[in-house]
């Protein structure tokens, strides 16, 4: 094993969903292409989702009951993003009836991950809950390891600075969510 992988030894009841190339997930709908990732809490695949012809990222939830806790309430997180309508505006005195925006027009919506689906699979270590949502690039810490810790190119840094702060305005103004961890 090496960092880049996940611990066989929580391939176990409780643990990580033991997955091969070629595996499908809800009734065949979602089919494994290859390995995105792993953390503490999951793995990622990228995977075809057949009814919408397209790759989707497959997050598997390993199966003890704190992670499924977690899942959820990432996915009621993730819904609330996706479902929002118009920005918890409070009134001013300034402007004491503030006009409803709609948050599919906020510039920062479009940098904020799309969650597609959720489901539940049954496997040899229990039930584990997946995720789907759109294909992202590389994250942040990959990036800084691609520059061999020497430094991001400033352009790039104040693209991305933008581009989370866009995000966060998004998820505040328009979900009322303030995000607290981290965007590695």
């Amino acid at each position: 094993m090496t960092e880049d992988e996940e611990d066989w030894e929580d391939y176990v009841k409780g643990g990580y969903h033991p997955v091969h190339i070629g595996d499908s997930f809800s009734d065949g709908r979602y089919i494994v292409v290859r390995k995105l990732g792993w953390g503490h809490f999951s793995t990622v695949w990228l995977a075809k989702d057949t009814k919408m012809n397209r790759h989707v990222a497959l997050k598997i939830v390993k199966s003890a009951p704190r992670y499924t806790e977690t899942a959820l309430d990432e996915i009621k997180m993730l819904q609330r993003l996706i479902t929002s309508k118009n920005p918890p505006v409070p009134p001013t005195s300034a402007n004491p009836n503030p006009p409803p925006s709609h948050a599919h027009t906020h510039p920062g919506r479009s940098h904020v991950m799309s969650f597609l689906d959720h489901f539940r699979h049954k496997g040899p270590n229990g039930v584990h809950v997946c995720m789907v949502s759109e294909v992202l690039g590389e994250n942040l810490l990959g990036l800084i390891k691609r520059h061999q810790n020497k430094g991001v190119p400033m352009h790039v840094v104040k693209q991305i600075a933008k581009q989370i702060l866009l995000g966060l305005d998004y998820m505040h103004r328009c979900c009322g969510v303030i995000h607290t961890g981290s965007f590695l």
